[in-house]
This record gives C-alpha cells, structure tokens and sequence, in this order.
C-alpha cells in the first residue's frame, strides 16, 4: 500500500462531503418542490418530476458515498491541510450560502425581489469593481428574475411564487 500526501490523503475526504452536500440538497429541494401548487386539471402536480430528479440525485449521491467507504475507507487527513483546502473554496461556500439563502427567502418574499437580490448580490460579490460592472449586473439581474417570471406566467401559464406581504 503506498503512503499518500496529507494533500492527497484529502481528496477522498473532500469527495465524500461533496457527495453529503449534494444528497442533502437534493433531499432539500425535492421536500420544497413537494409544496408546489398541484393543478386541478393534471394528474400530478408541479412538484412530481422535480421531486423524481432530487430524489434521484439523492440515492446516486448515497451510492457514491457507500462505494467511497467500501474502495478507500474513512479518509484521514490533518486539520490545517483540510482547513487551508477549505479557505480556498470561499468563493464557492459563499455562494452556495447565497444560495441557500434565496431558495429560503423565496417563498416570503417572491420569485422576482428573491432572484433580483440573489443575482445582484452573487454578481457584485464575484466581479471586479467598476461603474460599468454594477450597471450591468443591474440589468442582468432585473432581466433575469422579471423575464422568467412573465414568460412561465404569460406564455405557460405557471406561477411562480409571489410575495406573502
């Protein structure tokens, strides 16, 4: 059996939490997409074929992990080297915050305000500071969450969730 770097050591380390996160964020969104509004006139409601997809992700997820476990068994690695990996995902980790954030806030506050100040904020955090930048991340960010929202909602008839205030 060969020695491996604390460098190396950490990849199946990183591999498993990776796969734990995934599967936890499938589960979460399938739960979510279960509150979708169900039609009068379909068998099956908005949330059916996401929840089939999350659940889905979920069980690979679970099997990649139980396949970890059984090919490299519990990874060991040293604190500092996972620690210093981890401070070089801070743009991701911030990102999937944010994420977890708007996915959190859009049923209080809609889909338009919640994707508008998701985008905006994610745009301004990872592009450079500029005039130009910030106009632009603007209208990227008004486009993008009041475009989808009258296109599902004109053209497909499906409603994405508004303000409760």
């Amino acid at each position: 059996m060969e020695r491996r770097s604390p460098e190396t050591a950490l990849i199946p380390a990183l591999q498993l939490l990776s796969y734990l996160i995934i599967a936890l964020g499938a589960l979460f969104m399938a739960f979510q997409a279960g509150s979708l509004p169900a039609s009068r006139w379909e068998p099956m409601s908005a949330g059916t074929f996401p929840q089939i997809i999350f659940f889905s992700i979920a069980i690979l997820c679970g099997m990649a992990i139980i396949f970890e476990f059984s090919k490299h068994g519990l990874p060991r690695t040293s604190f500092y080297i996972a620690w210093k990996r981890l401070i070089a995902l801070k743009s991701v980790i911030i990102n999937l915050v944010l994420f977890t954030v708007y996915m959190t806030a859009m049923p209080i506050s809609g889909f338009i305000i919640s994707t508008f100040a998701y985008l905006l904020t994610t745009q301004l955090y990872l592009a450079p500071w500029k005039s130009t930048t910030v106009v632009i991340a603007i209208f990227v960010a008004i486009l993008f969450s009041a475009g989808p929202y009258y296109l599902f909602s004109e053209a497909f008839n499906i409603y994405l969730p508004r303000a409760q205030w």
